[in-house]
């Protein structure tokens, strides 16, 4: 811990630090609820409440929060579902922290992720919210990704321009001044999918983001997390969000710029999309990226292979491998 900064010392052995309140949206989270609470206990900053929202589940959500018996957490139920970004509103709106820190009911937190964000945070007056770096973790329990290390040309004041081109911020890593989250107003509940990234881009309208580049964070892939329900569905809620970004700050962008976020927008969720079965909608996506310029080549090759044909020939290429074997 850095002794140098007076917010982070004890008087009397009462912790001086900033209060921090992390919300933590649920919604059928029974199975994974309590691996996410204990990993916030198991944080070396315990200046913290902890605000978990029931999204109106139909599990013993709420009884896992409340069997924790413990003063730090406190508990919302919401009558009808809101959704995720609903449920941050909710938590937002009590929260009583200086900091608020976002948290995944299937997820999980390194030991020192607050502590290291916190005071991130703190020596930088101008920083409107701090991230770092996650591991996504397969159902078998091997990591199978890792995510949010700080882009290439990484400018502090300016992120906003980077995550209009591609994400590069998962919600489970982000801490935010609760002022700054409040000035950027709510997460936009009409984004069933996408809400955190819309918030990410107006927040760091707002000021300075800070990055540490260490992986503090564990994402645990379920079968029912809402990229998996709404997957299909990706490009009605992203690529007009994203649109919607670009055009009201078009006087603040080249038309390079431009070109360049359209192109690897629809490429990237036109990819997603071809690979997971909405074969002719990933496809046009794919061709709309390519007409703004963006890896025209590369998009001809994952077309070849990615296609229909290619991934059953390697599947029966496999086999016949494996029945030699």
């Amino acid at each position: 811990m850095n002794s140098n900064l007076p917010a982070q010392s004890s008087v009397g052995g009462r912790d001086t630090r900033p209060f921090v309140s992390v919300i933590i949206p649920a919604y059928n989270a029974e199975p994974t609820l309590a691996r996410a609470i204990n990993s916030v206990f198991a944080q070396n900053y315990p200046n913290v409440e902890i605000i978990v929202i029931d999204d109106c589940s139909k599990d013993g959500t709420s009884q896992i929060a409340t069997g924790f018996n413990r003063k730090e957490i406190r508990l919302l139920r919401h009558e009808k579902n809101a959704g995720e970004c609903g449920a941050m509103n909710s938590g937002i709106a009590i929260a009583q922290g200086k900091y608020v820190a976002f948290l995944d009911a299937d997820d999980e937190w390194r030991p020192t992720k607050l502590e290291k964000q916190i005071e991130a945070l703190e020596r930088n007056p101008s920083a409107v919210f701090a991230t770092c770096a996650c591991e996504f973790v397969g159902t078998d329990g091997v990591p199978y990704m890792e995510f949010g290390m700080p882009p290439a040309e990484f400018r502090k004041k300016e992120l906003w321009r980077q995550l209009l081109v591609r994400s590069c911020v998962a919600k489970p890593c982000v801490v935010a001044h609760l002022a700054s989250l409040k000035a950027a107003g709510s997460f936009d509940t009409s984004l069933r999918i996408a809400g955190d990234q819309d918030m990410w881009i107006r927040l760091s309208r707002l000021g300075e983001v800070e990055f540490i580049p260490e992986f503090l964070t564990v994402v645990h892939d379920t079968p029912h997390s809402l990229t998996k329900v709404y997957g299909r569905r990706l490009a009605d809620y992203l690529l007009p969000m994203v649109s919607r970004h670009v055009e009201s700050l078009r006087p603040e962008l080249t038309p390079s710029e431009v070109r360049s976020i359209l192109g690897e927008r629809y490429t990237s969720v036109g990819r997603i999309l071809y690979v997971n079965g909405n074969f002719w909608r990933g496809l046009g996506l794919i061709l709309q990226g390519s007409l703004q310029g963006t890896k025209v080549r590369e998009n001809a090759w994952y077309l070849m292979t990615a296609s229909p044909v290619a991934r059953s020939l390697k599947q029966t290429m496999k086999r016949i491998g494996a029945s030699r074997a």
